[in-house]
Formats: structure tokens, sequence, C-alpha cells
């Protein structure tokens, strides 16, 4: 009787382990799984720099009803929140290079921007190289 429960533990061992094994196999094939974890870094508050060095810092995120991110607002210029403007930026204008993040848009674009204004239909400043 003893000899019957250590075959049926080892069995049931073994079956458990088996699945495991294929859940993961399927996991990964599927693309949920990988060997590297994906690293998330917020944007907010970073800092950014325009291709003329006009610096300016990340305030919001402006996502689509899906849920895809389509422009950031940036804020530029002024001193101690005096004096800035927001402006709306594509998200395809943005470049990440490590922690630094630079936007493809001149002083020029900048200057003629409408300001950004929350419930408002943005008008979105488009990249350089588009």
């Amino acid at each position: 009787m003893a000899r019957l429960r250590q075959r049926t533990a080892f069995l049931c061992g073994l079956v458990l382990g088996l699945l495991g094994l294929v859940a993961l196999a399927t996991a990964a094939e599927e693309g949920q799984a990988s060997a590297t974890p994906l690293k998330l870094e917020s944007v907010l508050g970073r800092d950014v720099s325009s291709s003329d060095g006009d610096g300016g810092r990340i305030i919001d995120l402006l996502v689509d009803r899906e849920g895809t991110v389509r422009a950031a607002v940036v804020e530029f210029g002024g001193f101690l929140g005096i004096g800035t403007r927001k402006i709306a930026i594509e998200w395809q204008a943005f470049r990440f290079y490590g922690r630094a993040i630079a936007v493809d848009v001149t002083r020029e674009q900048l200057r003629a921007a409408p300001e950004y204004k929350s419930g408002e239909f943005p008008a979105l400043v488009r990249a350089i190289n588009d």
C-alpha cells in the first residue's frame, strides 16, 4: 500500500511538472514570457531639448481612445513656472537616447505653436523630419 502511494505521488508530481513545462512553452510562443524583462520608465517630469537647444519638461501625455500615446505636452521657457508655454508635440517627434530626450522641432515651430489648453482639441506640432 505504501509503495502504491509513493508511485501515485511520483506520477502526480511528474504530470504536474510536465503541465508546467507545457504552459511555459505555450506562454513563450505567445510572447507572454521573455528571457529579459522589459524595463519601463515614466517620462513625466523629464527634461527635453529641441533641435535648436530650447529646453522644456514633459508635463502630460495625450492618448487616443485605444490608449496609444499620440502626443506629449511640453512646458517650455519661463522661470519657476512663470512665463512658460505648454505645447502639444506629436509623439513621433520624440527621440530617446538613454536618459536624454530630444524633440525634433525647431524654435520657429515652438514660437508659432498655439498654447495647449486642457479640454480643447490640441493643435500638434509635427516633427521636422516627418
